[in-house]
């Protein structure tokens, strides 16, 4: 770490500069990635989301394509 007053490098570990004789910064401890507290109600809403569409595929879309009615309907 360079020396904020006087810029001579000191090694890790030191608390005053050997040059200055001034006290050093303290190194400051790296900050943890915060966490976005939405991120999991967003994630739960589009897995709800993907839910709902392969359920109404495969109860109302693909049957029409395959030729028959979604719903069978008696015959009078």
């Amino acid at each position: 770490m360079d020396c904020p007053h006087c810029g001579v490098y000191n090694p890790e570990g030191r608390q005053v500069c050997w040059r200055c004789d001034r006290e050093l910064p303290k190194p400051q401890e790296p900050q943890k990635p915060r966490s976005d507290p939405t991120l999991a109600l967003r994630r739960m809403w589009i897995l709800v989301g993907i839910a709902l569409l392969i359920w109404l595929l495969l109860t109302w879309l693909l049957p029409l394509f395959w030729g028959g009615p979604a719903v069978s309907t008696p015959v009078p």
